[in-house]
Formats: structure tokens, sequence, C-alpha cells
């Protein structure tokens, strides 16, 4: 029998927890999709936690570095989303822009 590993906030129970959170968060708050991105992605517009997870406007929590860009599934800031604009985000990553020197 394999031994319990501590809570350590490294798994998906954790990120679980976090997405609970946030979504109590954004009901009580009413915050808008996108609120405290800093890449800037997210409509603006106010999410219904209500709706069923497959509804197109419904909350969902979005990594701001995609997991597939070398983010975390835990230990980031979380960011809530509708299920549509987190799919049109995907994984892109924000683009830097350098100025000629």
């Amino acid at each position: 029998m394999a031994a319990k590993r501590p809570r350590d906030g490294k798994g998906h129970r954790a990120y679980r927890r976090a997405q609970a959170s946030l979504r109590q968060r954004t009901k009580e708050q009413h915050l808008p999709c996108g609120y405290g991105s800093p890449s800037g992605w997210g409509c603006g517009e106010q999410i219904d936690t209500t709706l069923d997870a497959r509804h197109a406007r419904s909350f969902t929590a979005d990594h701001d570095v995609a997991i597939n860009n070398g983010g975390r599934l835990v230990g980031q800031t979380l960011v809530p989303m509708h299920r549509a604009c987190n799919a049109r985000k995907s994984d892109h990553a924000t683009v830097e822009i350098w100025g000629a020197t």
C-alpha cells in the first residue's frame, strides 16, 4: 500500500479547489470575463456561473500561461473566462514586442 502524500498543492485536487474558489468569487463579486488577466484575453462581459458546463458562455478558470507553453497546473493566477473565450485563447502566448536599438 502506497503512503499518503501530504497536500502539497501540486496536483489536480489543488487546481479543483482553486477553480471552485474562483467560481465562488466570480459569483459573489460579478467578475467579468478575463478579469485580472495580465495578457488581456477575455471579452469583459459578465459570466453566469449557473450555466451548464457545456454552454459556450459558462464559467471556466483559465491559466494565463497555458500548460502547453510551460505553465503549471497550480501556482499561477487563474482568470475567470467564458468557455468560448477560453477556447478562442487556446494556448496562445503573450506577444512581446522589442524596439529596435
